[in-house]
């Protein structure tokens, strides 16, 4: 096991260090676009980053919810960005967006400021050149468990797939930890229903959209029960789920390098929200001012 460990470290330090770009051989892809999702009167002043495709769409929206604990990481995350791109390239625009860090704020602000970005897709979405009448939600560690809580609750738009990395869904096996502490800011004894509220496998339910779950096998900081704990929960109440397990790949390599995870990602969230088909680059809008798969 140690010398599995130590590959995974080199192969990490290799693709984070070397400097070497997934994309440098794509297609020259259009620049974010760095807007303002929350309102005048929201606690704080929230930002997102929107990625779109080459084209003028309306593009099909997938909302994109970074890690990093709760109480770290940003939209702009390196491997964030590595998402992105793939969705543009695949036909989707997607919306990188901030919240509120732990344990400054407590949950649920995380999940009320994602329900904000929702909103401003409805909103404002069109003006940005996005089909917004339904939208999906990617997520990775504990963007992945905001991705997969929000999914369980009505929104203002509707979401119609979850894709889900590193997942940490049951948080009531963790009652030291210190990060869920600061998330939550009252011990599980103390706040039984919180914990539950916070936990998405005690959350979902039939109307739950189907999900798309990729974990790796030796992830020792999300254990990989997690991502088996959460789909059994939702095919106990028959929502469609696929766990795709990256064998010998810890929690940290399984998001910095997908393997064929995100392809499989994406061709199961093509079978929900139908990608736009390729167009030609145009020049940007102005805005107002079981393991079924494995690698």
């Amino acid at each position: 096991m140690r010398w599995l460990c130590l590959i995974q470290r080199v192969l990490v330090s290799a693709i984070l260090f070397s400097g070497f770009s997934l994309t440098a051989y794509a297609q020259e892809l259009p620049v974010p676009e760095t807007l303002r999702f929350s309102s005048p009167s929201w606690p704080a002043a929230l930002d997102a980053d929107l990625y779109r495709p080459n084209g003028r769409g309306p593009f099909p929206t997938v909302l994109l919810i970074h890690g990093g604990g709760w109480n770290s990481g940003t939209r702009d995350a390196g491997y964030v960005k590595q998402i992105a791109e793939h969705l543009q390239r695949s036909g989707y625009a997607a919306l990188a967006a901030s919240y509120r860090l732990a344990p400054q704020a407590r949950f649920p602000a995380q999940l009320d400021d994602m329900s904000e970005a929702i909103r401003w897709l409805k909103a404002h979405g069109a003006e940005h050149g996005l089909a917004t009448e339904q939208i999906a939600v990617w997520g990775y560690s504990a963007g992945a468990h905001l991705a997969s809580l929000i999914s369980t609750q009505p929104q203002a738009l509707p979401i119609v797939a979850v894709i889900a990395g590193g997942t940490p869904a049951e948080l009531r096996v963790w009652p030291k930890s210190p990060m869920v502490k600061d998330l939550l800011g009252q011990a599980r004894d103390e706040a039984p229903k919180l914990w539950a509220e916070a936990s998405p496998v005690a959350q979902v339910n039939a109307q739950t959209p189907p999900h798309f779950l990729y974990h790796g096998r030796l992830d020792t900081l999300v254990a990989y029960s997690q991502a088996e704990k959460l789909k059994a929960a939702l095919d106990a109440v028959d929502v469609p789920v696929t766990l795709y397990t990256r064998w010998f790949y810890g929690h940290i390599l399984t998001a910095v390098a997908p393997g064929g995870s995100f392809s499989a990602a994406t061709d199961f969230l093509a079978s929900y929200l139908p990608p736009m088909p390729a167009q030609a680059a145009a020049p940007p809008l102005t805005p107002p001012v079981e393991t079924s798969h494995a690698d």
